[in-house]
């Protein structure tokens, strides 16, 4: 059960990760233009 869990918060982790990824791009892409405002609102609903 202990390995269970600590695979979970080992997965989390990733995730929150990912997240912070998502947020990045999104930054960098809306402010670049039309196209990449719509990837950066994509990226959100991810």
């Amino acid at each position: 059960m202990g390995e269970a869990v600590t695979q979970v918060r080992e997965v989390a982790d990733h995730l929150r990760t990912l997240a912070v990824q998502v947020d990045m791009l999104s930054l960098k892409y809306e402010s670049e233009s039309d196209r990449g405002r719509e990837l950066a609102w994509l990226l959100r609903k991810v």
